[in-house]
């Protein structure tokens, strides 16, 4: 019993404490963006958002980011990224 008492409070506090990952935040501050937002609803490229490492250190970099959140090429070459490792995982995807 009181081992389940500290786990919760364990979970508790990792929870409230500990911090979102630069990715996490960046990714929200890009789902302020209609075309991102777009982009990120769409379940194909959803996946490839949250789960290309490619995608992922693009986003984790503030840098990156302020181009983005500034740029419209640098939205268009983010965009054709995300399509491209779409492509890249359909094709593995079926064994080719």
């Amino acid at each position: 019993m009181l081992e389940f008492i500290f786990g919760l409070i364990a979970e508790a506090f990792l929870f409230f404490i500990v911090p979102k990952s630069k990715f996490d935040k960046n990714v929200e501050k890009l789902k302020q963006e209609k075309w991102f937002s777009n982009l990120e609803e769409d379940y194909r490229y959803n996946y490839i958002i949250w789960n290309s490492r490619k995608v992922k250190r693009y986003i984790a970099k503030s840098s990156n980011i302020t181009m983005l959140l500034n740029d419209d090429q640098e939205q268009k070459k983010f965009t054709e990224l995300i399509k491209q490792e779409h492509i890249k995982f359909a094709i593995k995807g079926k064994g080719v």
